[in-house]
This record gives C-alpha cells, sequence and structure tokens, in this order.
C-alpha cells in the first residue's frame, strides 16, 4: 500500500500518523525497503530505537480494531 493510504487507515482507526518520528511515537510501520543489491536496507527511522511493525501487523491491527467496532454495534 501507499504512504497515503496507510495513513488514511490509521486516521479511521484512531491512530496519528506523523510523517517523522519522535520520542512520542508509539510504532514505526515499516513496509518494503528496495535496495540495491549488496546495500543495507537502512534508513535513520529504523537507528531511532523506536519499536517497529511490518505492514501485515498495521493491516492486522486495523482488522482487529474494525471487529472491535463491529461487536460494539452489535454486529
Amino acid at each position: 500500500m501507499t504512504r497515503d493510504q496507510a495513513f488514511s487507515l490509521a486516521k479511521v482507526f484512531g491512530a496519528k500518523p506523523k510523517n517523522w518520528v519522535t520520542k512520542q511515537t508509539d510504532y514505526l510501520v515499516v513496509g518494503l525497503i528496495e535496495t540495491a543489491l549488496g546495500e543495507e536496507p537502512i534508513t535513520k527511522k529504523l537507528l531511532t530505537g523506536t519499536p517497529t511493525i511490518s505492514e501485515r501487523d498495521f493491516l492486522d491491527w486495523c482488522q482487529a480494531r474494525l471487529a472491535q467496532w463491529s461487536r460494539s454495534l452489535g454486529g
């Protein structure tokens, strides 16, 4: 998914997505990082020590939030 799509989903489910990492950042969602052969897939954001989750884990979280909402509506 694109960054804009991820931001939209995160907002719908109550998260506050940002384009930067700060001490208040809870999780960094990490998608595919394309690199040249032999090049390390590191960005400065990954070096901050902020906990990371995969794009799949992010989608699982979205699905869990949706299920939670559905249960609260009696569905």
